[in-house]
This record gives C-alpha cells, sequence and structure tokens, in this order.
C-alpha cells in the first residue's frame, strides 16, 4: 500500500503536504508576473519597471535588484 508521498514531502498529486499547490518559480514574486511594481518613493505613487525581474515577469536566481543586474558566478575549476 502506498500513501502517495514522495521522498521530498510532496504528494504525486503536485501538491505539498500541507495541501498547498507546489510552488512556480518561473514567475517574478515581486511583481507576480506583470514586471511592474507601484512606488511611494517620492510621496507619488506611480508605477515602475521591477527591479527583481527587470520588466519580464519572470524569477531570475541570482539577480541584484539593488543593481538590477544579474550576478556574475564564479567559473568552477
Amino acid at each position: 500500500m502506498t500513501s502517495g508521498k514522495t521522498t521530498s514531502g510532496k504528494t504525486t498529486s503536485g501538491k505539498t503536504n500541507s495541501g498547498k499547490a507546489e510552488y512556480d518559480r518561473s514567475e517574478c514574486t515581486a511583481c507576480r508576473g506583470t514586471g511592474k511594481l507601484i512606488s511611494g518613493f517620492g510621496g507619488t505613487p506611480h508605477e515602475v519597471t521591477c527591479p527583481w525581474c527587470g520588466g519580464d515577469g519572470k524569477f531570475h536566481p541570482g539577480r541584484d535588484a539593488q543593481t538590477g543586474e544579474a550576478i556574475e558566478t564564479a567559473a568552477a575549476d
């Protein structure tokens, strides 16, 4: 008899043990995939390009939102 659970803590139905759907890391979480945020900097709310995804709405591992550039990784020797 199988329980439907994998060793990663997720069930074979694609949900975690808590019943929530599996997290999708392809979409930028800061802007929810829209590529835009509302900034209150300067006192007046206005729309700006999301610094975490650069405006494309996709998650970029290693991207530095402070500089707007991807973090360079050292080549393995």
